[in-house]
């Protein structure tokens, strides 16, 4: 079985949700395959990236029209949605993507970023400490054995 590039939205490729059936993606494959196979272009450099893009098309179809390969390939793509909302968590979401109520501002990035980094301080303290608790509660009860003995 061939691997996916889980780094492409197949989906996107084909222009079709995410829910779509079996049909849907076959659908939208041969319809982008029509328009855009390389041989229906004359121009090289057009010829070559027609040729790029049905290389594109082929993939994301060898994909998601295996259901054992779509199994896969979405619970990637379910992990990495989990990944980045743990990292957007604790840095937020990239300004790019914020924008802000009509009248409002976005906080400076510099603001943001180190409230961000006062979190990320205060985790490690807080976990840091734990563990030496632990260490000296673990020694304190070896040595309280030890004096047992």
């Amino acid at each position: 079985m061939t691997e996916y590039d889980p780094t492409m939205d197949y989906y996107q490729i084909l222009g079709v949700p995410v829910t779509a059936t079996f049909e849907e993606i076959r659908r939208a494959y041969r319809q982008l395959m029509r328009t855009t196979h390389p041989d229906r272009v004359r121009d090289p450099e057009k010829r070559r990236i027609a040729e790029e893009r049905a290389k594109l098309l082929n993939a994301a179809y060898a994909v998601l029209s295996d259901p054992e390969r779509r199994r896969a390939y979405d619970e990637q793509l379910r992990q990495r949605a989990v990944a980045d909302l743990l990292f957007q968590r604790y840095t937020g979401p990239s300004p790019a993507t914020v924008r802000p109520a009509p009248g409002r501002r976005i906080r400076s990035t510099l603001a943001h970023d180190l409230a961000a980094f006062v979190q990320l301080l205060a985790v490690t303290v807080i976990f840091v400490a734990t563990l030496v608790l632990l260490l000296l509660a673990t020694s304190a009860v070896n040595g309280l054995f030890g004096a047992l003995r």
